[in-house]
Parts: C-alpha cells; structure tokens; sequence
C-alpha cells in the first residue's frame, strides 16, 4: 500500500471512534473507496487522473490497459475503435463504447447520516456522460445498490438489473432497460419508470425535457456493446454484492503477471479526507500488468516482429488436409494418420512452389492418446522439412460444418456433392462454453506448444481457426483470451497469431488481431474486398499474412489476388491443395456460381498431383513480392 493510502486511514479514526460507541462499526468497515478496473479492452482509451487530491488540481493524462484500476473523479475517453469493459467494485460492470467519455462522480460505500451497521451502507456509482454509449450490469436490484447515470438531459437511477444509455448522430439522448425496472428523470421534467424491454428518448421542449417512449429495437445500432456481451457471466462472480471485490480472482482470470496497477497512485483515495494534506506517493508511469514487449511472454514488438517477417522473404502457403482424411480428426487418429499420402503431397506442394503449409490439429484426438498425437504432428514436421516447408499449427477451431463436435473413431463418408460437410470443430462448442473444461484445453495447449516451442520447423502458431464461428461469436472470446493467457506464459520462439475472419470492425476482431504478435485474417472476397482489408489492417503496424482465402466464382482467384499481395507485401495461404475427401474444390450452395457451377471452389491438384490449372502453378512459382517504393 502506498503511502496515500495509509494517511488516508489514519485520517477516518475519529470517524472509527465515534461510530465505535454503537457497537456495530470497525475500522475494516471504514474502508469506503471503490475502483474500477480495466477487465477487458480493444483500440484506445485514455483516462485523466488526478495526481494529488482533487482539490490541489494536479492531474494527467494516461493510456488504459487491461488491470488499471482508476477511482473516483477521474475522466475516461475512448476512441473511434475503444471499447472498455469496467468491473467496478461497489458491485456493477460498466460497458463503454467508442467515442465516448464519462467522469465517475461517486465509486464507493458510503451512507446516508450515521451508520449504525453495515446494513446502513449504500454501494454508489455515479457517472457522467458526457457523450458516446454507456451499458451497466448490475445484478438482482437491492435496497443497498445507488446507479445513476447523469446525461445533459437527464438522469437514469436504479437498484440494479441491466440498462444502457446511448447519444445518437444528433446528440439525443436513449436510454434502454434490459432487466429489471429503470426510473428515468428528464430535466425539469416528470420522471418515469421503465420496465424490462421498454425504452426512451429524452425529447427537448423549450426549458423542459420529456420522455419520449420508443422502440429499442429500431435503435439497436446504438446499444451494441459487444465486447461485454462476451465477458458478463464470467466477470459477475468477482464482484461480491456487500463490499469486497475479488482481485486475487479478477487478476488470475485476466491473467495478469503482477498487481492490478493504479492509475492515480493512491491520491483519489486520500481526498475523501480532504482536511488532511496527504503526502502523495511519487507519481509512477502507467505500466503494462502484463509482460510486455521484449520480455519473455510477453507480446513481440514491432522491431522484432518486422525483423522476423522480413527475414522469413515471401510466405506463399497452404491450408493443408491430406486427401484420405474428410476432417482433422481422421487427419489425426492412429488408425487414419498416412504419412505415405502426407510424403507424397508435401513433395506435390513443394514442386508447386508452396514454403509452407497451415495444418488444424485436434484436441479430441490428443484427449484419447496424447502421446500418439505428439508423435504424429512431430512425423508430420519431419515429412514438411524434407520438403523445405515450414508448419503453421493450428490449436483450436470453431469451424462447424458437421454441426456436431469432433468424436475419435471411424468417420463419415464424404456427402456427395458438397463442401466439406463433415468438418468439425476442436474443441466442441459445449467445451468453449464450460469453463470447467478449461483445465484439459490448457494442458493441451501447453503440452503441444512445449514440445515444439523451440522447433524452427513451427513457422508461428496459430491458436483459434474462425473463433466465434458455428454460431458461438461471442461466446468463444472468454477462452480465446485464455487461449493467448496460457500461450504467452509457455514462451515460445515463434509469434503468436489469431485470425480475424468477420466483421473486422468488431469488438472480437480488434481482440484477435491487438493480441497478436503478427496480423493474420481470413477473406474469401475478391481483389478489391481483400486489398481493402489489407489497407484496414495496415493501421496496426505489423506484418500481414492472409491466412486463408481462394473462391473462384467470386473473383478470389490467383490471377487477381496474388497481384494484390505482392504489391502490399502480405504473405497468404490458399485454401487447400489436393481435391480429396473433404471436397473443397464443390462449390458451396450460398456462392454457387449460376453461369459456371463445375468451376473448382479451391483445391489446386487433382488427385494424381496434376495442376487444375497450369497457370495457377506459374503464378505460385514467380510469385515475388514487389519493391517497397
């Protein structure tokens, strides 16, 4: 504790003493301040704290990271892409969306007059909002819970439930309750109560503000606050509803290396007493809680991770199934794995012109023989090397086709006439969602990674193939954070990469790819829907490698799209090589070409190792990458 802290303590003994004459009040009573901490994030958000008390008007400006910690009368902003997920610990997660900004008021425990026992105390958080969106969870309403959410035309009260608050183009203000009953004050105008599922506009009219009843629904737009969909049910049990919070729980679950950091030094805490002048401990530079560039496990930095990419020369790869497997589970299981078949088509590829091959591996066939499974994927590297090419493994996979989880045992037989349809994922979507079952992903994580971690044949790993696919979305960010969690604490040589596949904009893409040691995606558009990505992603400073795209009816096809990235420099891998039983080269029913339906979907060799199109081959060989200018 420093040492603002401690005078601040001192500072309440009269307080202690003359509550002590009731017999129901202690100095761990005292303790009224709360905090909000940073549990989740993406893009950029600042906040302005304050460096001694407030009243001595000593402030800065700072960046927030996951496990700051900021407390009362502090100024949070959030930019064009940042999304802030707030555990605050009077009891309530606030969700933040971008281009807002807010100042939290009140943060604490606190009572009306005299407590005579801790029944007495109320759990306050007072914010205002200035502008932008504001989402707060705060549980089952109880007589002890004060949320109040000020905006320019009024005010939002409640005991709890779910609610947001949201500025539109014009700067009006709506207000929406999502559990439990809201009390809306407009200004100078008649309050109203909102049930659950009801919503309101604060409408002007000359001094007076009504509320306006209307659809929350037609203004969904306004009240998207999907980062902390994903996080809700998992951050609530941290937040105990008397008065303590569970940081120790919090910092593991966020899998923080050291302490929550605090952004104002202690200083907000001491100016609940503002009569005594405290002596504020040395102002600290924001810090990372996590391990940071440069230092083992933590994220590479940009000169280390343009260093490795530039000594890597043009990546030109394959998403890779043998042609005797229909899925990774038959890729991968004892009695299915054919490293007479893999020899053969990794000497195909390396003719082709490929450097390296992108390959899912599965976590129900290491559950069922975890020996034979490192044993297989260490064959599976020899055969790559023998052919100069380098692996991207893949760990996990929400990829659904099948509709089913994965099962060890005899597969199913293609389904004549269509497009993979007996791929599944790893783990199940039931396994993504229990986090009880976590413990085995993570030994299966670690066990795979420390087995090749210093191997210079894994080019970069890649944790989650199309997380949040399957109809999971949102569902999948929970793990996929734990995924990176428990990557970064094994420490391997190689970068660490997710793809972003969907919605590139969104709060799970900005997680993947601000995570990631490389930026990877997934675009099966044509040239000018790719090249538009690349130009999107470009503003995270790092090297690019499409990791998966090849659609020839809808234009993703060589001639187009390798053009595209030799002139951006980014190194790609096709979807597939051999037409086998997984079918890739049958176009599927939603992009079916209606003037040339026979035309390969991807696939490059036929099943003798014949091109499908020589000039597919030419172009894969000279593929170069284009002077910087």
């Amino acid at each position: 504790m420093n040492n603002a802290s401690i005078v601040f303590r001192a500072g309440r003994l009269v307080a202690v003493a003359f509550a002590a004459g009731f017999g129901v009040w202690s100095a761990a009573a005292a303790e009224n301040a709360g905090e909000a901490v940073v549990a989740a994030m993406t893009g950029t958000a600042q906040v302005r704290v304050f460096t001694a008390p407030v009243h001595e008007g000593c402030s800065e400006l700072r960046d927030l990271f996951e496990g700051a910690a900021m407390g009362e009368n502090v100024r949070v902003t959030t930019g064009k892409d940042g999304r802030l997920c707030l555990v605050c610990s009077p009891g309530a997660i606030l969700c933040v969306a971008p281009n807002s900004e807010l100042a939290i008021d009140e943060l604490r425990h606190t009572a009306d007059g005299l407590p005579e026992s801790e029944d007495d105390l109320m759990r306050r958080i007072h914010v205002r909002l200035l502008r932008g969106g504001l989402r707060v969870h705060a549980g089952a309403p109880t007589p002890s819970l004060d949320v109040r959410v000020e905006t320019a035309d009024g005010a939002i009260a409640a005991q709890g439930g779910a609610f947001a608050v949201a500025q539109d183009e014009r700067q009006g203000w709506h207000v929406a309750s999502e559990a439990y009953e809201v009390s809306v004050a407009p200004r100078d105008g008649e309050r109203v109560e909102l049930k659950s599922g009801e919503a309101i506009r604060f409408v002007v009219e000359g001094p007076r503000v009504v509320a306006q009843a209307e659809s929350d629904a037609a203004n969904a737009a306004w009240f998207q606050f999907e980062l902390c969909n994903a996080f809700f049910a998992d951050l609530e049990p941290f937040l105990h509803r008397d008065r303590s919070f569970d940081r120790e729980g919090l910092g593991e679950y966020l899998g923080l290396a050291s302490d929550f950091v605090a952004l104002d030094d202690g200083a907000l805490v001491t100016d609940a007493s503002p009569t005594i002048r405290p002596s504020v401990a040395a102002t600290r530079p924001a810090r990372q809680p996590r391990a940071q560039a440069g230092e083992p496990g933590g994220r590479w930095d940009e000169p280390r991770i343009w260093a490795w990419y530039e000594k890597l020369g043009p990546v030109k790869g394959v998403n890779y199934v043998p042609r005797t497997a229909v899925n990774s589970v038959e890729m991968w299981m004892a009695d299915t794995f054919d490293p007479d078949t893999i020899d053969q088509e990794l000497g195909w590829a390396q003719t082709v012109g490929y450097t390296a091959i992108r390959v899912q591996l599965q976590y129900a066939v290491w559950q069922a023989d975890p020996d034979g499974f490192l044993r297989r994927v260490e064959r599976l590297l020899e055969l790559a090397a023998k052919h100069d090419l380098r692996v991207v493994p893949v760990l996990f996979d929400d990829l659904n086709l099948a509709g089913q989880g994965p099962q060890v045992g005899p597969q199913p037989e293609p389904v004549a006439g269509e497009h993979n349809a007996c791929w599944v994922p790893s783990p199940a979507p039931e396994t993504v969602k229990d986090r009880a079952a976590w413990p085995q992903l993570e030994q299966y994580l670690r066990t795979v990674l420390s087995a090749f971690k210093r191997d210079d044949r894994v080019l970069y790993w890649d944790l989650y193939n199309t997380a949040g696919n399957g109809g999971l979305w949102e569902q999948s960010l929970p793990l996929l954070d734990q995924v990176f969690n428990w990557a970064r604490a094994v420490d391997p040589v190689q970068p660490l990469a997710v793809p972003a596949w969907k919605e590139f904009g969104s709060a799970m893409a900005a997680r993947k790819l601000e995570r990631s040691d490389l930026v990877t995606f997934h675009s099966f558009e044509g040239a000018e829907g790719i090249e538009a990505r690349i130009e999107l992603l470009q503003r995270y400073r790092r090297p690019i490698i499409c990791s998966d795209w090849l659609m020839r009816q809808t234009g993703s096809d060589f001639a187009q799209v390798l053009p595209v990235f030799a002139a951006r420099q980014v190194g790609w891998f096709n979807c597939g090589l051999v037409a086998g039983k997984t079918q890739l080269q049958v176009q599927q029913k939603a992009f079916r070409s209606a003037t040339n339906p026979d035309r390969w979907q991807q696939n490059v060799l036929k099943d003798d190792g014949t091109p499908y199109d020589e000039r597919e081959v030419e172009l894969i060989q000279a593929f170069r990458f284009a002077e910087a200018p």
